[in-house]
């Protein structure tokens, strides 16, 4: 790969970057200010865990399976 490849694969990867620290961000954030501190199968902790290292899909089976109804 030379450089100009580098840059269009960078120019590709880094809006898509963002946007996965942006949901994370957003799912630790939507964990965090739950007032009673309950999700669904899991402690908030290990859900923490769990979106940080899943990443995008960390985050992702967090509002689908983990977040709380209430």
């Amino acid at each position: 790969m030379n450089s100009t490849q580098i840059a269009e694969l960078l120019n590709i990867i880094w809006p898509l970057l963002v946007l996965q620290f942006g949901f994370q961000i957003y799912a630790i954030y939507d964990l965090v200010k739950e007032k009673s501190g309950k999700t669904k199968n899991l402690t908030p902790i290990v859900w923490g865990i769990i979106i940080i290292l899943g990443e995008i899909l960390g985050a992702a089976l967090y509002f689908l399976v983990g977040r709380s109804e209430e």
